[in-house]
């Protein structure tokens, strides 16, 4: 048995609280590292809006799109806003769940996020349509991000050259691509 005839001092408390601080200092690094990730920004930013629209919580997607926002069927932010509000204000029950979500990485600060989604709920023939016509889409969603500031990224572009917008009571042109 091993046996000491010395007893060992214990650390002086300043040194004790160096060594706590430095490994707390080395978890948020690694937190913050983690989290700063454009990758990982580009899916949470992607998820943060499709929850969004899932909730219509339309002030946190304005606050996701940016004001030079232009999609693939010719809108600008405040069309494309107009449109989603009165296409997902149509469904009773709205669930939207992403499906092989990528992203890539672009020059400077900006990234892209393809994915397709499925769409579950019902509600109204405009609703109902939308869904299907989501569900059955062969090509992915692509959704293009800009950096802001290092945590805030914003939607400047959104296409699915498949799909093609249902017209709104009103709109006199037919459908939208």
């Amino acid at each position: 048995m091993f046996s000491s005839s010395h007893s060992s001092a214990p650390l002086p408390a300043w040194l004790r609280w160096a060594v706590v601080g430095s490994v707390v200092l080395a978890i948020a690094g690694g937190a913050f590292w983690h989290y700063a990730q454009p990758e990982r920004q580009i899916r949470v930013h992607t998820q943060r809006l499709l929850q969004a629209v899932e909730r219509r919580d339309w002030a946190q997607v304005e606050n996701l799109v940016a004001a030079t926002y232009r999609d693939g069927w010719g809108l600008d932010k405040e069309q494309a806003l107009a449109y989603s509000r009165e296409v997902f204000g149509q469904f009773l029950r709205l669930r939207i769940r992403p499906q092989e979500l990528q992203v890539q990485l672009g020059p400077g600060e900006q990234g892209q996020a393809t994915l397709w989604f499925i769409i579950e709920g019902s509600g109204g023939p405009l609703a109902n349509l939308t869904r299907d016509q989501v569900n059955a889409l062969e090509q992915p969603f692509r959704l293009d991000w800009q950096r802001r500031d290092p945590y805030r990224w914003e939607l400047t572009r959104l296409e699915n050259p498949a799909l093609e917008l249902p017209l709104l009571p009103g709109q006199g042109q037919a459908g939208h691509k």
